[in-house]
């Protein structure tokens, strides 16, 4: 058997990157600029101990486990994500995007119209916005 099908057979079954390890990643990297730039051996023990928890959601088998850090995560996040994400899109000067407050839907409405009733196309929720 050659290097890379021992390569493969050692990964298969593992957990793999997911959306908190990529922001683990990126705090490790922050934390290690702070660490280059200022010389406090605490942004480098901080960066270390990320290394170390990315190497183990990485390289775990017990998919229930990380799969549920993963999704809380997610939960806790829902909301910055989905103003940057608001923000990103926005790009329309003559309209603006309202996310329905039950289902989450994106609903486009014109700009200017002042205080308005929007009715959700998916839910049908109804609620107030200033456009």
């Amino acid at each position: 058997m050659n290097f890379t099908e021992r390569i493969k057979r050692f990964f298969r079954g593992r957990y793999g990157a997911d959306n908190l390890c990529r922001f683990m990643l990126v705090l490790m990297l922050i934390f290690t600029l702070l660490y280059v730039i200022t010389r406090v051996y605490l942004f480098d023990l901080i960066s270390f101990i990320l290394v170390i928890l990315i190497l183990f959601r990485m390289m775990s088998r017990n998919y229930e486990k990380r799969s549920a850090e993963n999704r809380k995560y997610l939960e806790l996040t829902e909301n910055v994500r989905v103003w940057i994400k608001n923000i990103r899109s926005d790009s329309s000067s003559t309209h603006k995007v309202f996310m329905c407050p039950q289902c989450r839907q994106k609903v486009r409405v014109p700009k200017g119209k002042g205080k308005i009733q929007i009715t959700c196309p998916k839910c049908h929720h109804v609620f107030i916005k200033r456009s």
